[in-house]
């Protein structure tokens, strides 16, 4: 039967060609490292993802805290004196809203405002500076960490 199937079939004429071999074996290496890679990224991609659901849960646990102080109190940014965040007491005592600068036309209050160092070099924030807005005590406390250059504005008690 061997004999058989050897005589009808003819001779293979060509060598076989190790370059198309190469770039075949090349071809199916790549795609499995593409699909590799692929994976990775979206796992990477997936956990990004939960890290964000997370950091957003922890933000709005953070905020309900802030807006139900019980105390006036705002988040203003050192550089500009923007309000950034600003609690229910905050607005209720009349002071400036989200957006606004704290120091609304009253040029001692910005000097005073101006006068909060920065960050040393080793990224330590200055002390707490107190200021007068509207009549009533604050204290301005420059944070430190991911929040460097806000500084927390609240009622002195």
């Amino acid at each position: 039967m061997a004999v058989l199937l050897q005589a009808a079939l003819p001779p293979w004429p060509h060598r076989l060609d190790y370059g198309v071999l190469l770039l075949v074996a090349a071809l199916f290496l790549a795609s499995i490292l593409a699909h590799r890679y692929w994976r990775a990224q979206i796992r990477l991609e997936d956990q990004l993802a939960a890290l964000g659901r997370d950091a957003e849960r922890s933000f709005e646990r953070y905020r309900a805290a802030f807006r139900r102080l019980p105390f006036p109190a705002a988040f203003v940014d050192r550089a500009t004196g923007l309000v950034l965040e600003a609690d229910p007491g905050w607005l209720a005592a009349g002071l400036p809203e989200a957006g606004a600068p704290v120091f609304l036309d009253d040029p001692e209050l910005e000097a005073a405002w101006r006068a909060i160092p920065p960050p040393d070099a080793g990224d330590r924030p200055a002390e707490p500076v107190e200021l007068c807005l509207r009549g009533a005590a604050f204290r301005a406390e420059p944070l430190a960490g991911v929040s460097l250059g806000v500084v927390l504005v609240a009622a002195k008690s």
